[in-house]
């Protein structure tokens, strides 16, 4: 008996075709950055083809560097690498072929899957900034980004603190019961740590409760004290520093404290700040 014969599996292959007879899908969604794709293309070459369905000829893939061939060859450019020249003058262009959907609509969703899966990625920053930090001018243009702009945008503080951050620090700095250790919650990242347990060195225990004072007898006893005014609500403010200048700015602290005789971090802090304006002239010494 004769063995059934079975079709081949498909295969995808890269043929070369002219530049004019290659057709778009209609209403492409998508929206292209044009400058950036031919700056690309013209410094790195033509490396990735474009792909047709082949049961409708048409465009699935590429249409945006489609646009940016067709603008260059108009504009009399020279090819970009991995382009062929026909003796005519038309560009050839690499197409994978040999791919094709059950219908349009699962052509469509491809289209669209094939951008948006591209999109949902997004970046590591951190990764980013590395592989950038290193580029020259020509290169960083071809990449797409504006890395001084990438720079200028600091990453965001984790939102770590409490809703109402002053009313937190003000039990953390003045508690109301006395002799009731401060306890300091640990908090990430390390810049906002440091800041926090700087701030719980200016605890102060509250006043006794107040009540009557003791007199001798036959005479009327002392009033009880009064309660001290309402002070100023404490604020916080943090300020994050590159990790190899925390330990200069912890240092510094710690010699304004005993330069400028006061005894906790953040009166250093203002009094280092005090210094300066009267130093310039903004304010009264």
């Amino acid at each position: 008996m004769t063995p059934k014969k079975t079709a081949p599996p498909a295969a995808l292959r890269i043929e070369y075709l002219p530049l004019d007879q290659l057709s778009r899908w209609p209403g492409n969604p998508k929206a292209h950055a044009d400058d950036a794709i031919a700056a690309s293309i013209s410094r790195f070459g033509f490396r990735d083809p474009l792909a047709i369905d082949e049961t409708s000829g048409r465009l699935i893939a590429g249409h945006g560097r489609l646009t940016a061939l067709e603008r260059a060859h108009a504009a009399g450019s020279p090819a970009p690498q991995f382009v062929q020249v026909r003796d005519d003058g038309m560009w050839l262009i690499p197409v994978t072929r040999g791919g094709s959907f059950a219908d349009e609509a699962e052509a469509s969703a491809y289209l669209v899957a094939h951008n948006r899966t591209g999109e949902l990625g997004g970046w590591d920053d951190a990764l980013l900034a590395d592989f950038l930090k290193p580029l020259d001018e020509e290169l960083l243009s071809a990449t797409g980004f504006d890395f001084d702009a990438f720079l200028r945008d600091a990453p965001k503080l984790p939102d770590v603190l409490p809703s109402a951050p002053s009313e937190f620090l003000n039990d953390l700095i003045a508690p109301a019961a006395p002799s009731v250790p401060v306890a300091v919650p640990s908090l990430a990242p390390a810049a906002v740590q440091t800041a926090v347990s700087a701030t719980a060195d200016v605890a102060q225990h509250a006043p006794d409760a107040a009540g009557p004072v003791p007199a001798p007898d036959g005479q009327p006893a002392a009033p009880p004290p009064q309660a001290p005014p309402a002070e100023e609500p404490y604020l916080q403010v943090v300020y994050v520093v590159r990790k190899s200048d925390r330990d200069l700015a912890l240092e510094a602290i710690k010699k304004a404290r005993a330069g400028f005789g006061v005894e906790t971090a953040p009166e250093a802090f203002m009094a280092i700040i005090r210094d300066y304006l009267a130093r310039t002239g903004e304010v009264a010494a």
